[in-house]
Order: structure tokens, then C-alpha cells, then sequence
């Protein structure tokens, strides 16, 4: 900070106002005056101030009007206003004012920034490079943050491989004084690598180290990598973290450099590595153990005496240790590792001192992000409250149970202190999500065909976790009109009620059904993921267009029908996410009995379990079983639009919807009384939400002629394509039917939304 001469000048004089006129300094002064009264400021002002408002300025000095007339002070109130940053000068002028002195400020405004420019800037977009650098429009114009901004353009254009960049900024002046900054950039060629070359690795084979790190020489085996500094960085510690967890706790990175063939726009990755000896895991001490037996903390051990020394199976251990603590509601319990090298033996002990710390409970837990929906629905979700006893348990239940909602793009839940060890807060973070969906347009299902449809629903109507919906869809073979709505929290209790009305009919190869009726449900949580249900249903059905040669039995079905249903299931859901599922599993058990009134009279029971376990590198492997049963009573039989079929997109997909079924005398499909089925699914994830699957699927139908025999079982194997696209999951599978019969298709294609199970 500098200060013009005036400054010192003014302040010096202002100085000398104080010394009365004739007044002899020195020894040989005479009897000194009586003191006069200090002079007033009478006026204070500034000068010079263009957009800076004088009261921003005069708000940064002590001096006052009335006040005392104090040299020191003032200029201490010079530095105050040139440290506000908005002047290339501050001065003072003192001058007689009615009986006192009026002060005046005088400053020097810097330049404003009016606009910033990028040219010649092609690879990358100006909002990028705008994000990079904080130069900001109507900003006090200053060189040096000019020069950082470059900085950072060049440090931004070197880790996306642009090394021969050159930007150059310029500065243009209005005719007001501000100012217009220019960044011309010159990009240059982008280098590539060609080689990534490890020197020093003997422990450690060169694959092994190049398949740690970011920097590749190759991407998708055809197009050559690039040179980021900052990935390469980053690099460095992967490199020393393989090499951790292979036992070699001395290793380290000795040097790295990239060398530059600017004729051929190539760059050579040499890197140097000094691994030490490997290191064994030795002795593991655990001490402090009271709350549970030692030899459980043992089994959370990711490592063994005599193993391979890795400091993350070590970290995983301190996790693991964690974690079970937290299921007994201590979750301030604490694990130090220290760890003891022996070079003689090269070894490293292990001793785990564990502070179990007491009960945790819940101190407060804070929601945000919540703009829609109001607090309390997810409030409810969450199965734990204040002054609950807190476990990891519930904290994973919460999360879970809030993404299920479908609700909200991104839930987190995290932890933080409480007021004292003995309290925790508990935060949930969401971002919400589109709930309503209004559509009017087409489609296409393997199933169906061509479809028109509308469809008009909400999630979470008013924000109260009201789930509502009218849906209208006509095609080749299929009309259906539907209106439902759900309330998942009658009378402020987890009891979830609905009510549904619809209209469908539906256009098979052997007949047509049309049913028109409406339907009660009720359903209830009890334990740990699971729930009751209890429903009824009234409705007509009309089967017509039977085929003029089918059997008589089916002929008998034709006309129309009352059905009064009572329908009950037991299901537990613990998938952790219903859309899209990576772990976890589903069970459920269902049975109605139609009888209750009207004509039809049966009975007729679905078990189903399905399964998904993540593996490696987010692949998944799934799988599901399920059984079906039906029978008539009161010498009715089980209803043909009731009866069992297999084949399509959520069953054995190497052949067409409905196509695996008994047979009459005519060769009409009829339905089964009996089904089981089997599907096995792997998964691999990909880049924006879409995942490759492969599949296989076993089962068949049985009854009205035919035997139930396990072994008797129709087979498809495939492959398709998953995208948890903006409208939920859509399926693309193609199945090959491995136990192909006469008359039927090599293979089946298949297009759907939703899981297959």
C-alpha cells in the first residue's frame, strides 16, 4: 500500500494547526500559555467517488463531525479507506471550516472490470474457462488478478493435454475509464501419450502398476490417452497406495516426468519407483474389548498373521470393527491402529486399541433440501426420532427407505457430533425429483404393439406423499382405462390405503376378456422390510371370440361373470433400491379366494423370491424363483382369465407373451393350473445409467391334461440392455429358446419398462 506525498503533507499541516500562533518552542520558552480547546471537525466529504458511494467510504473512518480534530487518527482513517480495495489513491485536504476544520477525502477510483473476453478458444467451451478463474464482471479491475486468472487458464488447458498453449491478456480502456479484459488464447495440438514407461518396479510388474493409475496409454484400445497433470498427480499417491497394499510400506515414487515430442504432438510418461522390502502382517493385538467377545472383533479382521501387509484390508478391519459397535448403539466408539515395523523379520505388528465409548442417541436430525414435500413424509420414513438410540442399522434403513419413495434424485444421509459424546445429528440431504408426469403420445411393446397413451399422475400430490393417477392407453390388442389413489399414511400410522377403478380389455390369439370393476387395499409394516396386504376386488369379465374349434370346456367359458375377491399377500422388500436393484432381496406370498358373492369360485396362490448380490466393479448377479398354484371350487373351475401362462418380457423370454400353455384337443392354448420359474440375470454397468445383462430363464405350466413334472421344462438364455431412463427402467432383450418346439420362432425380442422381477 502506497501513500501519495500529499497525504503525509496534509497530515503534517493539519498537525501544525494545533501550535498556537507566536508560540516559542525550546528551552528557553517563557511561561507556558494556557491550553487551547482542541479544534472541531465541523464538515466531513468526499471527492473523486464516482460509483463508490460516499457513505460505503465514510462508513470505513472513525473520524466524526463534532468530533476532536486528531492528525493520528485521520491517518490511520486513510488506510482504513484505501484498504477497501476500490482506489488507486486516497488523499486528504484540510481546510477552515465556521470555527473548526472541514476534512475531505479525496480519491482516485479504480477501474471496474466491463467485460471479459475469450478468443480463439475452440477445444474448450467459454463457460468452462468463465468457471475457471474468478475475474468477474462489475469487479474493481486489478493486474495481478489478471494474471492469476491466466494462470489458472494455462493450468486448465495443461491437465486437459493442451502443453503448448500460449493466452495472452489484454486490457482495453472505455471512454468512463473502465476497463475490458481479453484472454487471446492460441491452444495448440493436444499431446498424446505414447509410452508409459516404470522404472525400479521388481516387486510390482509394470501391468500391475499401469493398471492403478488414471493415465492410460491407450483408451478403448484405439485412441491414445492424454497428458493431465493433475491425473498424473493423482497417479503418483495410486501408485504408492498399490504398493501399500501389497506390503511395501517403504515404497515410494522416487520421480516422475513427462518428455515432450513436439514434432509428433507425443509425450513419454516416465515414472520411478523405489519399493523397499515387502512387509508381512505379524502379530495382531486387540485390547479394550468388554462389550462383546473378542473373537467377534476378530472376524471383522481383514487381515491374518502371516498375510501380506495392505493398509487398506487394514482400514477395511477399523470399519469393519466400527460398523458392529455401531449395530449395539456405539457409534462414538473408537479404533487406533498402531502399527510396529520389525525390518529384522520384516514384519509389521498390529495392535487394535478400541475405546467402546457409551450408547449413542439421536440429538436432532436436520432435513433439507425438501422444497415440495413437506417434512413429515419423510419424517415418517425415517425409523428413528430424537432421542432414539442410534445404530448404523437404521441410519442404512433411512436412506434406503427414502430413495424407495421415489421422490427425490439423490438422498444423502450423514452424521455429525452431538453437544457430548453421548448425542449424534443426523442430516438427510435431498434433491427432489419431478413427482407429476403428464404425457400424450405413442409407443411400442413387444407385447402390445402400437400403443397410444395418457397418462396423467403424481407421486406425491401436494407434497404430502399422496400418489394419484389417471392413465388412458388403446392399441392393437390392448384398452385400458385406470384411476387409483393411495394414501400411504392413513391416519397419520404406516397403514397405506387405495382405492382403484379400471376398465380393461385385452385382445389374446384364442379370446378376448374385458373386465370392469374396482378394488379397496389396505396394507401395514410389521418387522424388519416387510408388510401385510389385504385387498378386495368386484368386477365383471366378459370372455368372447373364442375360437370356433376349441374344446368345450373352453367354449363354457365364454359370457360374462361376477368375481368378489378377497385378496391377501405377505411381502419383505429389501432391495436397496426397487427401480434399479443392486442388493438385497424380495419375497412374497399371495392368495386370493373368489367366492364371496358372484359366479366365479376359486382359489389361487403366487410364492415368489428373488435375490441380487454385487460382485466386482458393480457387476451384479440376480436371480428369482417363483411357484403359482390355482384350483376351482363348488365344482367350478379355476377361471381362463385367472389361469397360468408363461413367455415375455418378465418370464421366459426366449419365446412370445402367453406362449408356454397347455393345449387343448384343437391346439388352443388354455391355460395352466400349475407354474414354476426360474431366472438368472448378470449384470454390468456402463457409463449414464445403462447396464448390459445376460440371462437365463427356466420353467413351464401344468394342468388341464398335463402332469406336473419339474423335469419337464421349457429353457431360454439371452442377452439385452437396461436404461434407467427419466420415465424408470426400459428393457431391450432379445431371448433364444433353447428347447424350441414345432412351430416356433428361433428367438423372441423383447421391449418393456420396469425390472423383470
Amino acid at each position: 500500500m502506497r501513500f501519495p506525498v500529499g497525504v503525509v503533507l496534509a497530515v503534517v499541516l493539519a498537525a501544525l494547526l494545533r501550535v498556537p500562533a507566536g508560540a516559542q518552542v525550546g528551552p528557553q520558552a517563557q511561561a507556558p500559555e494556557a491550553p487551547r480547546p482542541p479544534v472541531t471537525i465541523k464538515e466531513l466529504g468526499v471527492e473523486g467517488n464516482r460509483r463508490v458511494q460516499e457513505a460505503v467510504i465514510l462508513g470505513a473512518v472513525r473520524a466524526r463531525i463534532g468530533g476532536a480534530f486528531n492528525p493520528s487518527q485521520l491517518s490511520e482513517d486513510l488506510r482504513s479507506i484505501f484498504a477497501l480495495g476500490f482506489f488507486d489513491d486516497v488523499q486528504m485536504r484540510v481546510e477552515d471550516f465556521e470555527g473548526g476544520v472541514r476534512v475531505t477525502f479525496v480519491v482516485t477510483e479504480r477501474p471496474f472490470v466491463r467485460d471479459v473476453d475469450f478468443v480463439g478458444n475452440q477445444k474448450i467451451a467459454t463457460t468452462t474457462l468463465e468457471e475457471k478463474i474468478d475475474l468477474k464482471l462489475g469487479r474493481v479491475y486489478n493486474p495481478v488478478e489478471v494474471q492469476r486468472a491466466r494462470d489458472r487458464l494455462v493450468d486448465h488447458y495443461e491437465e486437459e493435454g493442451y502443453f503448448e498453449v500460449q493466452i495472452t491478456p489484454q486490457v482495453d480502456t472505455f471512454p468512463d475509464g473502465d476497463v475490458r479484459v481479453r484472454f487471446s488464447i492460441n491452444e495448440g495440438r493436444r499431446i498424446t501419450i505414447d509410452r508409459i514407461v516404470i522404472h525400479g518396479n521388481t516387486g510390482l510388474t509394470e501391468r500391475e502398476i499401469k493398471g492403478a493409475m488414471g493415465t492410460r496409454e491407450r483408451q478403448f484400445f484405439i485412441l491414445r490417452g492424454t497428458v493431465q497433470r493433475q491425473r498424473l498427480e493423482e497417479d503418483i499417491e495410486r501408485i504408492i497406495a498399490l504398493y501399500n497394499d501389497h506390503g511395501y510400506i517403504q515404497a515410494r515414487v522416487e520421480s516422475h516426468d513427462v518428455k515432450v515430442d513436439r514434432e509428433r504432438a507425443r509425450a513419454t510418461v516416465d515414472i520411478t519407483v523405489v519399493e523397499g522390502p515387502q512387509y508381512r502382517t505379524g502379530d495382531i493385538r486387540v485390547s479394550g474389548v468388554t462389550l462383546v467377545p473378542e473373537a467377534e472383533v476378530r472376524r471383522q479382521l481383514r487381515l491374518k498373521p502371516g498375510d501380506v501387509f495392505s493398509r487398506s484390508k487394514l482400514r477395511d478391519s477399523l470399519r469393519s470393527i466400527t460398523d458392529l459397535y455401531s449395530t449395539l448403539g456405539r457409534a462414538s466408539a473408537d479404533v487406533v491402529p498402531r502399527t510396529e515395523q520389525k525390518p529384522d523379520t520384516q514384519r509389521i505388528d498390529v495392535s487394535l486399541e478400541i475405546a467402546e465409548g457409551p450408547e449413542v442417541y439421536v440429538e436432532r436430525i436436520n432435513i433439507s433440501g425438501n422444497v415440495r414435500s413437506q417434512d413429515k413424509i419423510l419424517r415418517r420414513e425415517i425409523p428413528m426420532a430424537e432421542g432414539d438410540l442410534f445404530t448404523l442399522q437404521k441410519l442404512q434403513r433411512a436412506r434406503q427407505k427414502l430413495v424407495n419413495l421415489g421422490y427425490f434424485e439423490t438422498v444423502n444421509v450423514t452424521t455429525q457430533p452431538g453437544s457430548d459424546k453421548t448425542r449424534i445429528i443426523v442430516n438427510v440431504e435431498v434433491i427432489e425429483r419431478p413427482t407429476g408426469l403428464f404425457s400424450i403420445g405413442g409407443g411400442f411393446s413387444s407385447v402390445d404393439s402400437f400403443i397410444g397413451t395418457i397418462d396423467l399422475s403424481q407421486r406425491n400430490f401436494l407434497g404430502r406423499g399422496w400418489e394419484a393417477s389417471l392413465r388412458l392407453r388403446a392399441g392393437g390388442r390392448t384398452q385400458q382405462g385406470s384411476l387409483s389413489f393411495t394414501e400411504p399414511w392413513l391416519f397419520d400410522r404406516p397403514l397405506s390405503a387405495g382405492v382403484d377403478l379400471f376398465n380393461l380389455r385385452r385382445q389374446f390369439t384364442e379370446y378376448d376378456v374385458d373386465s370392469l370393476g374396482g378394488g379397496l387395499r389396505l396394507s401395514h409394516p410389521f418387522a424388519e422390510f416387510a408388510r401385510w396386504h389385504l385387498g378386495y376386488r368386484l368386477t365383471r369379465d366378459r370372455i368372447s371370440d373364442l375360437r370356433d374349434n376349441s374344446s368345450q370346456s373352453l367354449l363354457d367359458e365364454s359370457g360374462s361373470r361376477v368375481t368378489s375377491l378377497i385378496s391377501t399377500a405377505l411381502t419383505r422388500d429389501g432391495r436397496d433400491n426397487i427401480l434399479a436393484p443392486t442388493k438385497g432381496g424380495q419375497a412374497s406370498l399371495t392368495a386370493d379366494f373368489a367366492g364371496l358373492g358372484g359366479d366365479s369360485r376359486y382359489v389361487k396362490t403366487i410364492g415368489s423370491v428373488s435375490y441380487f448380490r454385487p460382485i466386482w466393479l458393480g457387476h451384479v448377479v440376480s436371480g428369482r424363483a417363483e411357484a403359482g398354484y390355482g384350483f376351482g371350487w363348488s365344482d367350478a373351475p379355476l377361471p381362463l382369465f385367472e389361469r397360468f401362462y408363461l413367455g415375455g418380457p418378465n418370464s421366459i423370454r426366449g419365446v412370445k407373451f402367453r406362449k408356454i400353455s397347455p393345449v387343448d384337443e384343437s391346439g388352443t392354448r388354455i391355460g395352466g393350473t400349475t407354474e414354476i420359474l426360474g431366472n438368472a440375470e448378470y449384470i454390468i454397468p456402463l457409463p449414464f445409467g445403462i447396464r448390459l445383462a445376460g440371462f437365463f430363464d427356466i420353467g413351464n405350466v401344468y394342468g388341464f391334461g398335463t402332469t406336473l413334472d419339474p423335469t419337464d421344462t421349457r429353457e431360454a438364455a439371452g442377452g439385452g440392455v437396461r436404461w434407467n431412463s427419466p420415465f424408470g427402467p426400459i428393457r431391450l432383450d432379445y431371448g433364444i429358446n433353447l428347447d424350441r418346439r414345432r412351430g416356433e420362432d428361433f428367438g423372441a425380442f423383447h421391449f418393456s419398462v420396469g425390472s423383470p422381477f
